[in-house]
């Protein structure tokens, strides 16, 4: 429940995908109220079983590669702390306490995490005092009282301090026995951040081994699905990204440069794909903005101006996050989709290897392959369906990208900037 060792052995990958996203759909079902609709298997989550520390541990490796990531599963990972505290039973608590007392024994000290665990250490001590246990657990304590109280270091309690929950003396926060479940919480996220910040973190194993590259490229696609912005793009390096882009979605950015519009439905899909690629809000509207800003070329359709049209444009990205209207979750399309639209000759959109001809495919794929390398891949795209085609110039672009079958533009993108 308070995860300090890993857990050790071995497990079968298939396992550990199952429980790491069986334990990321209930975080995130709790988080939003709904847990009577989880329907998982109840095991990966049997609290301080070697599946709950298994799915604990490996979520908190995948995550530490991105701020955004981290803090969206910190706070769920949080929220369950909480819920099992607040369900905790006297013999459990003691458990509880003498776990992370053993654990932390058993720790090699490491200087950015010794104030915590002295913390820990002094705050599980303290609480498991058999006079200070039995009023904690007195089922008429009060959630007021001051019967007990004990000093920790300010800058280990961030949260409790904000709120002033917590009276302040001489760098300490000083902390009543009513407040145990508020310290335990608020020690649990400064340990786990603290480990994240460890330099020793190893990091290195999620960008070489197959399996967790696997598993991260799962965990990302599953979050951007669900509308997690993984801050990946942005406004400022939008252009040295888009050279990772699938050329559908390439062939829209380098069109939307050129000419600063793009038809409603070209505008439309590739605004999906930037959110489900991780662009956040505040960057797209800045994104289009600078783009609807300048003159347009006679070359488009479009009409808009953004000096004109700001809150028609504004609204309709909001909308398209799920912040407006309906609130629907828009999704990107997938290739299917996108090889299915009726292509006319003013709509920028389509499936280059299905509507391009080998001339404009060739200019479009230039800069990301070397000419021999795109010689030699022209004669042989026309005979590819579109999906092999993409898959084929996919590994032909990033040599290390492994098995992958190219189904939708965010899939692409995915597996270029997580090769497995």
């Amino acid at each position: 429940m308070f995860y300090i060792h890993p857990p050790e052995g071995q497990v079968a990958l298939h396992s550990l995908e199952e429980c790491v996203l069986t334990r990321l759909e209930y975080l995130e079902l709790l988080y939003d109220k709904k847990t009577s609709e989880f329907s998982g298997n109840l095991e990966y989550l049997l609290e301080c079983s070697v599946y709950d520390r298994i799915g604990h541990f490996t979520l908190r490796l995948l995550t530490a590669s991105s701020t955004d990531f981290f803090g969206y599963w910190l706070a769920r990972e949080k929220l369950l702390f909480k819920h099992r505290l607040n369900q905790i039973s006297p013999r459990q608590l003691c458990r509880l306490l003498k776990s992370i007392i053993r654990q932390l024994k058993r720790r090699d000290k490491k200087e950015n995490s010794v104030d915590v665990d002295s913390a820990l250490l002094e705050v599980s001590l303290h609480y498991l005092q058999a006079d200070v246990f039995s009023h904690i657990i007195d089922r008429n304590h009060s959630y007021e009282c001051r019967a007990h109280r004990l000093k920790v270091d300010f800058q280990l309690l961030p949260k409790m301090v904000q709120n002033r929950e917590v009276e302040l003396s001489n760098g300490y926060a000083v902390v009543f026995c009513s407040q145990w479940r508020e310290v335990l919480l608020s020690l649990f996220q400064t340990f786990i951040e603290s480990e994240a910040c460890d330099t020793e973190f190893p990091m290195e194993s999620v960008l070489t081994d197959p399996r967790l590259i696997y598993l991260n490229r799962k965990l990302q696609f599953r979050l951007l699905r669900d509308g997690v912005s993984c801050g990946q793009l942005s406004a400022s390096n939008l252009d040295v990204e888009s050279l990772k882009f699938p050329p559908c979605m390439r062939n829209l950015h380098t069109e939307l440069r050129r000419k600063h519009r793009l038809s409603h439905f070209a505008r439309f899909y590739y605004s999906l794909f930037l959110k489900e690629c991780g662009m956040k809000l505040e960057d797209a509207v800045d994104y289009w903005k600078n783009e609807y800003s300048k003159p347009q070329l006679n070359a488009s359709i479009c009409s808009h101006k953004w000096q004109k049209d700001a809150k028609k444009f504004t609204y309709s990205i909001r909308h398209m996050y799920g912040l407006e209207g309906s609130r629907k979750n828009y999704r990107a399309p997938n290739c299917n989709a996108i090889c299915m639209q009726n292509v006319g000759p003013n709509y920028e959109g389509g499936c280059p290897f299905k509507e391009f001809d080998n001339r404009s495919l060739k200019r479009l794929l230039s800069s990301s392959l070397p000419k021999s390398d795109l010689d030699e891949f022209l004669k042989t795209v026309s005979r590819l369906q579109p999906k092999s085609a993409c898959t084929a110039y996919l590994k032909l672009s990033r040599k290390d990208v492994g098995d992958v079958t190219v189904t939708s533009p965010v899939e692409f993108y995915l597996a270029r900037i997580n090769p497995s």
